[in-house]
């Protein structure tokens, strides 16, 4: 087991050093990456959940938003029918890094995946689902 989790932890390294190098020039963090990356994904729009989904502590997620709208790359908006609940919005502003993101992750996929057929990858993204359940 601790192969697999070695192989997890260097690709994700790698993964996440190839985002860096590409946005390098907006002087990012780590978390504001993710969270942008998040917010682009259109999967997770509130900082508790990009704080449970990307294990990321609360209180760095929050810094991570202040800093983000400091630098007018996202926005808080209040859910229309429970005031208790802020919605984090993607700027246009934003919209050059999360593009540079997205080449940057289709050409780390097309890597990633090369030789991987889609049987092989649903098999994988099976084993995965059942490893994150088992662990949650």
């Amino acid at each position: 087991m601790e192969d697999y989790i070695i192989k997890f932890a260097s690709i994700i390294k790698a993964l996440k050093r190839k985002n860096r190098s590409v946005i390098s020039s907006y002087k990012l963090s780590p978390n504001e990456i993710d969270i942008l990356v998040a917010l682009h994904m259109g999967k997770f729009n509130m900082a508790k959940d990009i704080a449970e989904n990307f294990e990321i502590s609360k209180s760095l997620v929050c810094r991570s938003v202040e800093s983000l709208i400091k630098k007018g790359y996202i926005d808080t908006k209040k859910d229309e029918k429970d005031k208790r609940i802020t919605h984090l919005i993607l700027k246009d502003e934003a919209k050059p890094i999360v593009e540079a993101l997205k080449e940057n992750r289709e050409k780390n996929n097309k890597i990633l995946l090369k030789d991987i057929d889609e049987k092989e990858l649903k098999i994988f993204n099976k084993v995965l689902d059942k490893m994150k359940d088992n662990i949650s």
